[in-house]
Order: C-alpha cells, then sequence, then structure tokens
C-alpha cells in the first residue's frame, strides 16, 4: 500500500472519530446516563427468539393446502434461500456500507444532515438496516428525537448480538412488501408466482424497490411507479458493483412480467376450514395468538377432491330444485340506480377463464323477443329462447330489463362438449353435505350451505332440522336387538295410539295401507304406519338409548312422532351415527383434524379416533342389508344403477320442509340435506327425499367413482353370526315354493324364517288391507286400535315412488334352496 493512500486512509478514520466525537460532546455524557434511565431499551436478546407473525395454514390428508389464517401474510424464510440479487439490491438501496457498520451510520447521517439542510426539507434517511429492524420490531412509527436515539441504542445492541446474515434475515422477514405481503418470500409470490430465490436481477430489484413506499411502488397498481423505482435500484446495483454495465442494461429494458403462484390454496372447503379455525380460536391450548401470529401447520381430514365433488354436486342440485320453483325476477336494475349499464363493473369479475357449472353475475344490454343479450366484463353474450325455456316464458321481452343483474352458467355438452350460456339464478333454498371416512370417522367433505360468502352459517353442524324418515332405521335397529327380524311382519292399517288424553294417528303417504307387511319392505318403502307400531313395541327408551349409542346427541322427544323423524338433529351427528350401520356397529366420532404442528413440525396437538361399540355387528350388518333394499327396490331406486354395495335411506317431513339422504358403501358415509332457512316454508308439494337430496347424492357418488376413490365389490363384510337365507318379500316366509318375490337376506344365526311359501300366503298377501286382518296374529305390545279413515286405500304407501312389484316378481326359490352361513375373514 502506497504511502499516500495510508495517509488518505488516516485521515478518513480521525474525520469520522471528529464526527462522533463532537456527537458525543453535542449529546453530553449526563445526557447519555438520563436517556439511559429515561428510555426503556428492550431486551435485544429476545430476538432470538423472535417470531414475526406467520401464516397458519390447513392442509387436507394428502398435503395440499387450502386455507389460510394470519394478521400479516409472511412466509418466513432463510438467507439462503433468497437469490443473492435479491440481498445485493436491498442493500444497495437501503444500506450500501450494511456490511462495514456497527448499526449507525455517522457518514451516512453527517450526508443526510447536510442535504436536508441545503434543500431546507427532509430529503434523505440516515436509517441503517439494523435502524430499520430495531424500529419495526420494537418501536413505533413516531417520528421524533426520542424513538430516533432509542432506534441507535438498539441498533447498536442489535449488532453487537446478532451476525450480519442474522440481522438481514431478520429485515427481510419483517418488512412490509405492499398488498397484505409481509417478507421477500410472500412479496415474491406475490408479484411474481416464485420463490424468492428464483428471483431474477430485475424481478429482485423490484422488490427492493417496494420497501420505501410499497403501495405507491406496486406494480399492480402503478406499474409506471414500479418501473422507475425498479431502475433506480439497478443503477444503486451497479454503482455498488453488483452488476456490471451490460446487466445493468439487460435489466432496466426487461418488462415488469406478473405472475400467480401455482400453489396458491384452493378456493374450496371454506365451511370446512371456517370449523377448524373456530377450533382453535377457542382452544385453551392454541387461542387467537396462536392461530393468527405463530403459524400453526394444521393437518386435517379433508380431501379436497371429494370436498369439491361434494360442493359441485351440492349447488348444481340446489340451482335445479330452484328453478322448478320458478324463475324470480331480478332484485336489481343498474338504470333504476343511476348507473350505466355499459360502464358498471361487477365486484366478482375476473380475468379467469370460464367454468361450466358456476352462476356469473351478468348486465342485461337488451332485451328482443327471441332473446336476452348481456355482459360479463368485456364479453357479451347472447342467451336465446332455449337458454331460458325452464322459465315457461317463451320471451323475456317484459320479463327483464335493460340495467337487470341476472346469473348465467356455462353448461357443456356431455357429447359434444358444446357450451352455450344459459339463464339461471341464486338460490334460496339451501342444502348440506357430509361424507364421513367409515372406519376412521374422517370428515373427508363438509359443505354447510350453498356459498360460503353468502351465509356463513354452518349448517352441517349448526343446524338442527327435523330428520322425517331418515330416523326409522334407529327404531328398526333398536327392534333388531330386541329379537325382531327383517322378516317380521307388523300391520299396515290406519291405527289410533292413545298418547296422554289425546290419539296420534299417523299416515302413510297417499293414505295407502299394505296389510301384512315385512319389516324390510316397510323400511325401504318408507312406509310410516310399520315404523310408530315398532316405536311403541319396542319402547321410547331403548330407541332413544340405541339412536344415543349411534352417536345422537341432539334431544330426541319420547313421542311417538319421533319415530317419523320430529326430533331435530344436525346433518353431522346424522351421518355419523348411519356410519355405525356401515363399520360393523362401532361408532366413531366423526373428526376435521389430524394433527397440529408449528413451524419446526413440532406436533402440537394429535387426534385419535373416539371408538365406542353402539350394537352388536351383526344387528348392525342386518340393518346395513335391509337398507340396501332402499336402493335396490325402494325409494332410493333411483341410484340402483351405482356399482354396489350400496345402502341408504330417504327421509321426508311433514309439509316437506326438509328432504335428506343418508346413504353409505363401505368407504364412506354421505349424508345430503336441503331445505330453507326458515323451518316453517316448505320445499314444495312432491319435495321427497328421493325427489330433491337423492339426485345430489348420487351425484357426488358418481364424481368420487370418477375419481375411482372406492372399490365396487358384491357384498358389505360380512361378520360371523350372519346367514344369508331367501325370504319372500311380502310375508316374511322362507323363500321356498310358490312365493310372491323372493329376496336375499341377512339373518342373525338361528332367527331366519323357518317356514316355506304357499298358495294361502301368496292369496292372503293380495287381498285389500283391511280383508288381510282377519290372518294376522299382531306382535307383543303391538297397537292394534284402528282409526276410522275414508280416504285409506289399498297398496304400498312409500313415501316415494317405487319399481313396480309385480315386475318380474314371481319367483320361486327351489325346495332345495339353502342358507348361506357368513365365515369369520381370514
Amino acid at each position: 500500500m502506497s504511502d499516500a493512500v495510508v495517509a488518505i486512509t488516516t485521515r478518513k478514520r480521525r474525520r469520522t472519530r471528529l464526527i462522533i466525537l463532537l456527537i458525543a460532546i453535542v449529546l453530553g455524557i449526563p445526557g447519555g446516563f438520563l436517556l439511559a434511565h429515561a428510555i426503556r431499551v428492550p431486551l435485544v436478546k429476545s430476538l432470538e427468539n423472535y417470531q414475526p407473525a406467520i401464516i397458519t395454514r390447513i392442509y387436507d390428508r394428502n398435503g395440499i393446502g387450502f386455507a389460510e389464517y394470519s394478521i400479516q401474510k409472511r412466509i418466513v424464510v432463510a438467507k439462503r434461500d433468497m437469490a443473492p440479487a435479491l440481498v445485493q439490491a436491498v442493500v444497495a438501496t437501503e444500506d450500501a456500507d450494511f456490511y462495514h457498520h456497527g448499526g449507525i451510520n455517522p457518514k451516512a447521517i453527517f450526508r443526510a444532515a447536510l442535504k436536508d439542510i441545503i434543500a431546507r426539507k427532509k430529503v434523505e434517511g440516515a436509517s441503517t438496516l439494523t435502524q430499520q429492524l430495531a424500529k419495526q420490531v420494537f418501536l413505533t412509527p413516531a417520528k421524533d428525537f426520542r424513538r430516533k436515539i432509542n432506534e441507535a441504542f438498539l441498533a447498536v445492541d442489535i449488532e453487537k448480538n446478532f451476525t450480519k446474515d442474522q440481522i438481514f434475515e431478520l429485515y427481510a422477514n419483517q418488512v412490509y412488501l405492499g398488498h397484505g405481503a409481509y417478507g421477500v418470500e410472500a412479496a415474491s409470490r406475490l408479484y411474481f408466482g416464485k420463490h424468492a430465490k428464483d428471483l431474477t436481477v430485475p424481478e429482485a430489484a423490484m422488490i427492493a424497490g417496494l420497501i420505501r413506499l410499497p403501495m405507491y411502488y406496486s406494480p399492480i397498481t402503478h406499474l409506471d411507479h414500479a418501473t422507475a423505482r425498479r431502475n433506480h435500484v439497478l443503477r444503486r446495483m451497479y454503482e455498488e458493483h453488483y452488476v456490471n454495465k451490460q446487466q445493468f442494461q439487460q435489466a432496466v429494458n426487461a418488462p415488469i412480467v406478473l405472475g400467480t403462484y401455482k400453489e396458491e390454496s384452493p378456493r374450496i372447503g371454506a365451511y370446512f376450514s371456517e370449523e377448524i379455525r373456530q377450533y382453535i380460536e377457542k382452544s385453551d391450548k392454541f387461542g387467537v395468538e396462536n392461530l393468527y401470529q405463530k403459524g400453526l401447520k394444521v393437518y386435517s381430514t379433508l380431501d379436497l377432491r371429494m370436498q369439491q365433488a361434494a360442493e359441485t354436486a351440492l349447488q348444481r342440485g340446489l340451482r335445479r330444485w330452484d328453478r322448478r320453483r320458478g324463475f324470480r325476477k331480478p332484485a336489481r336494475n343498474l338504470v333504476t340506480e343511476g348507473i350505466d349499464p355499459g360502464a358498471y363493473k361487477d365486484p366478482s369479475w375476473s380475468s379467469d377463464p370460464y367454468v361450466t357449472d358456476k352462476l356469473y353475475p351478468a348486465v342485461v344490454m337488451t332485451v328482443e323477443k327471441n332473446g336476452v343479450a348481456a355482459r360479463v366484463g368485456k364479453d357479451s353474450m347472447t342467451l336465446p329462447a332455449t337458454s331460458f325455456a325452464w322459465t315457461q316464458h317463451k320471451t323475456m321481452d317484459g320479463v327483464l330489463k335493460t340495467g337487470d343483474i341476472i346469473y348465467i352458467r356455462l353448461d357443456e355438452d356431455a357429447k359434444t362438449h358444446a357450451r352455450k350460456w344459459m339463464l339461471d339464478q341464486l338460490p334460496q333454498v339451501q342444502g348440506a353435505v357430509v361424507i364421513v371416512d367409515v372406519k376412521s370417522g374422517e370428515v373427508r367433505a363438509l359443505v354447510g350451505g350453498y356459498d360460503f360468502q353468502m351465509s356463513k352459517f354452518n349448517r352441517a353442524i349448526q343446524s338442527r332440522r327435523q330428520t322425517g324418515s331418515s330416523f326409522k332405521p334407529f327404531v328398526y335397529g333398536a327392534a333388531f336387538e330386541k329379537g325382531l327380524t327383517p322378516a317380521d311382519t307388523i300391520f299396515d292399517e290406519p291405527v289410533a295410539i292413545p298418547v296422554g288424553n289425546q290419539i296420534y294417528s299417523p299416515k302413510n303417504y297417499y293414505g295407502m295401507y299394505a296389510g301384512i307387511v315385512t319389516i324390510q319392505r316397510a323400511l325401504e318403502l318408507s312406509i310410516n304406519v310399520p315404523a310408530v307400531k315398532t316405536w311403541m313395541m319396542v319402547g321410547a327408551d331403548h330407541v332413544v338409548d340405541f339412536a344415543r349409542r349411534c352417536g345422537i346427541t341432539s334431544d330426541i322427544p319420547r313421542y311417538p312422532s319421533t319415530a317419523l323423524g320430529a326430533a331435530g338433529v344436525s346433518p353431522i351427528e346424522m351421518v355419523g351415527a348411519y356410519n355405525v350401520f356401515a363399520n360393523q356397529g362401532v361408532y366413531v366420532k366423526p373428526r376435521l383434524v389430524r394433527r397440529i404442528v408449528d413451524q419446526t413440525d413440532r406436533v402440537l396437538e394429535e387426534q385419535l379416533p373416539e371408538l365406542s361399540e353402539a350394537t352388536q355387528a351383526q344387528v348392525a350388518f342386518e340393518l346395513a342389508h335391509v337398507l340396501r333394499g332402499t336402493i335396490d327396490r325402494g325409494t332410493g331406486f333411483e341410484a340402483h344403477s351405482l356399482p354396489p354395495p350400496l345402502a341408504g335411506k330417504t327421509g321426508t317431513t311433514n309439509s316437506y320442509t326438509d328432504a335428506w339422504f343418508l346413504g353409505f358403501s363401505p368407504e364412506y358415509t354421505i349424508g345430503v340435506w336441503v331445505g330453507y332457512d326458515d323451518p316453517s316454508r316448505s320445499l314444495g308439494g312432491g319435495a321427497t327425499g328421493a325427489e330433491v337430496a337423492l339426485p345430489i347424492w348420487i351425484d357426488i357418488v358418481k364424481q368420487i367413482d370418477v375419481l375411482k376413490l372406492r372399490t365396487s365389490r358384491p357384498e358389505f363384510d360380512i361378520p360371523p353370526g350372519i346367514v344369508m337365507a331367501p325370504m319372500d318379500l311380502k310375508t316374511g316366509r322362507r323363500g321356498v315354493g310358490p312365493c310372491e318375490r323372493v329376496v336375499m337376506e341377512a339373518f342373525i344365526a338361528g332367527q331366519e324364517p323357518d317356514k316355506d311359501c304357499s298358495g294361502a300366503t301368496v292369496a292372503v298377501s293380495k287381498l285389500p288391507y283391511y280383508l288381510q286382518k282377519p290372518f294376522y296374529q299382531p306382535k307383543e305390545l303391538e297397537p292394534t286400535q284402528a282409526a276410522q279413515d275414508a280416504s285409506a286405500r289399498s297398496g304400498e304407501g312409500a313415501e316415494s315412488p317405487a319399481p313396480n312389484m309385480d315386475a318380474g316378481s314371481k319367483t320361486a326359490v327351489p325346495a332345495t334352496a339353502t342358507t348361506t352361513t357368513a365365515k369369520p375373514p381370514n
């Protein structure tokens, strides 16, 4: 080193010492002591354990994130996971001497003060990165002398306790960079759709340029400001020798191209994630602070594929039923509000590609006799008469007018894949879906309404709706525990049951009564009178106890009408209870969470299945097999073409206010409820569970099958102690001889029928119900007092239309027919 260079370096050091000495003299040693006592300096060592508020994420069972909760959108990364150009850009712009000072930069302070004096206003800052970090973590944004002195003390202390890389890492993860993004990783994903480590030089410069004024320099809202600021950062990088002239020119000429992060959370599962959010908030173990600031990882039981299927099917089904209720004129007209229809921009409009089965708000531009012209964003759509044929209007002239806000959807032909726009409307009817894994009780999908953004009330969990006939399996399950079998018969007729000082007379659908009917047939057709009689025979206490063991915690009144579903129960309770039938008598409490871990993957909570034996495996299987009949030939017949085995039960309430279908396969139990939020409002005449809820259930199962998430097989797993035997569906006799219709039935060993069919039994079954009574022997405690009903007719009073009993029904099993005894699994 030459003497001249040494002399220059020595003079610089003397000048620096002189500046520091002058500052010390001005402040004074006594003033320093006073400040030390007057200002509460936070413990800098706490930075060792400092965690900025970071995002809590909820993942589905396959590790795919679908919900986030945070005060600040932040993803913490180490310095090694930041592009070198990003580090250089931040240092060059915010603190060029970062690696050379000890927390404060006297030269920068002097230079900034001089420029401020010359300009007679504040034109340049002098805070180092370390000072900025101290201010962000420990201090308020107040611009006063007290805060600046405190900031300087803190910065020096931070430098004593942390390395430069640690300081930079803390700073880069803490800084706000606009649009809710905190830290360079969140900003990189937001603006460029990539990780911070993958940023190019111009991209890194743009991120660094945001630090000064994030929203002013945002490329999303002010591309011109962002470009100018980025180029300023690039020039500073060139001046600090981080890039050469060629790199600088290339970067300046590069356009700003924004991107979308590919792992962005799916926009589904809102009702499910809201339940988890509330659970964490209310938990003594976690609470609000942990949810919004500690960056928890919640691994849930949800399967996003099944959730998507459930949401799509429910929305599709609710719109379909709502259209059947008629077209409602639009509630909003822009012209009436003084808004130009051509200039209107709906908040929901976006540049995303159009998808099928989704409603889009559109503005009516013109109405002609043969169609409607509408607009969504910049796109114009024509709705021909075929698109609104469902409204029963041949023309919409006089029905719609310019400026109306309508809803349209894009339909695709299943065969030709041709697409066309259809007029639709937001449904007023609501619904819920719950899907539970049979063995584990894990909730695979949960939908609490048509749209979470429209209504956050979770009908799958929070509502208590009358279950209608879907409660009947609990009545018959309790009966099976008492020794009754699917072959046992009950006399179906108008009946009068004393209840206190009153008479209760349940009615069958359509006023039809079958006379002698088996429990199998009564349940698969959902005939009312046999269910009420069975309730009376078994006893209210035993039925309620059976339902309680199956997991129903809602209040169950001990009245005969409860046999027909007078009790209000939530959909998730009903699904959990039906799951007992599919799971060989074992109740598994439905759960939404598998485990919760912190940012280091340390397990904070792990939820294991909560199991209890609700009933014997044989009783559960017997009931499940009876419920197969619902789909094979009963009220759920519409689902009979789906791959077996499937079982289930429809549910319809008085006045058609609630429609249910609950069903299961060996893998999943699926429940669907449909109704209005006003429990007194009817879905309309004929709105049975089979008509309204079952199509949604079928849609879900079909989508699950397309996803190959269940396996077809002949039968549910048969537990030991069960025999399969032929049975006459009408009389309950062994399916041998001249029977009416023979089916294979499941029985607990020793309870199968021992009498064959005969010509006499067949002849009796064909008589009107009132002429069959002399041939019937009532069961113990079976109500026998007939009620007067002039409108009563003979026939099977099914809740919903079922296939014709006579179609292929003349079946006889040879006298050599044998029963099949189930063997224990290997």
